[in-house]
C-alpha cells in the first residue's frame, strides 16, 4: 500500500464523518415533551490513558528516533509533510528492496476523523481489525485491501478522544513479514507511543 493510497483512504473517512455531522434547524412542530434518548453505546474501546502529541506537531519526524527506525531500515532522511488531516512524516528504506518504508500521521486538522467516529465508519475500510492497547492506548488495524498480507499495513491510534493518529508502513516482498505486516506497523506504533508519554 502506498503511501498515497493510505491517506487517500483515511481522508475519505474524515469526508464521511464530516457528512455524518450534519446539523440543521429544528423542526418547529416537534414537541418537546416525548421522551428522548441521547445515549448510545460507544463502538470504540475507551482511551484510558489519554496522551498529547502537541510537542511533535511541529515535528513530527521526530516521533521516532534513528535507534528506533533503524530497526526495520528506515534510515534514509525523512520527510515532514503537511497533510489535511495533519502533520505527518514520511522515514524512507535504506534499500527498497530489503527494508521498510515507515509513515505516520498525526490527525490535528479540525475535520480530521476522531477516534469515536472512525470506529462507527469501521465498516468503510476495506480490512479494519481491533489491535487492541499498545503501551497503553486503544490500537486498530486497516489497509486498503480486504486482508493485510501483502507487506502494507496502518496502525491507527487513538491518543484521546479528539486526536487520532496513524502508522503505517510498507515492506518489500522478500521481508520475513510480508504476510504480517501489522506486527511491524504495531511495533513502529509502540515506539511513538512510548515517546509521546515520555513528552518529547
Amino acid at each position: 500500500m502506498t503511501r498515497t493510497v493510505q491517506l487517500a483512504a483515511i481522508i475519505s473517512l474524515s469526508t464521511l464523518a464530516l457528512a455524518g455531522c450534519g446539523g440543521g434547524a429544528p423542526d418547529p412542530t416537534q414537541t418537546t415533551s416525548a421522551p428522548t434518548s441521547t445515549s448510545k453505546q460507544s463502538l470504540a474501546p475507551p482511551i484510558n490513558s489519554p496522551l498529547s502529541a502537541e510537542a511533535y506537531k511541529d515535528r513530527p519526524c521526530d516521533l521516532l528516533t534513528p535507534a528506533q527506525r533503524a530497526v526495520v531500515g528506515a534510515t534514509k532522511s525523512p520527510k515532514t509533510e503537511d497533510t489535511v488531516l495533519g502533520p505527518g512524516c514520511v522515514w524512507y528504506p535504506k534499500d527498497v528492496s530489503e527494508d521498510v518504508e515507515v509513515a505516520a500521521t498525526l490527525y490535528t486538522k479540525p475535520d480530521a476523523v476522531k477516534w469515536e467516529r472512525f470506529f462507527e465508519l469501521k465498516d468503510r475500510n476495506p480490512f479494519f481489525e481491533p489491535a487492541g492497547e499498545l503501551a497503553g492506548t486503544p490500537a486498530a488495524h486497516t489497509n486498503n485491501e480486504k486482508t493485510a498480507e501483502r507487506g502494507g499495513c496502518t496502525t491507527n491510534l487513538g491518543l484521546s478522544k479528539d486526536l487520532m493518529m496513524d502508522v503505517s508502513v510498507n515492506l518489500p516482498l522478500k521481508s520475513p513479514d510480508y504476510k504480517t505486516p501489522c506486527k511491524v506497523s504495531d511495533r513502529m506504533a509502540t515506539f511513538v507511543i512510548q515517546n509521546l508519554r515520555a513528552g518529547g
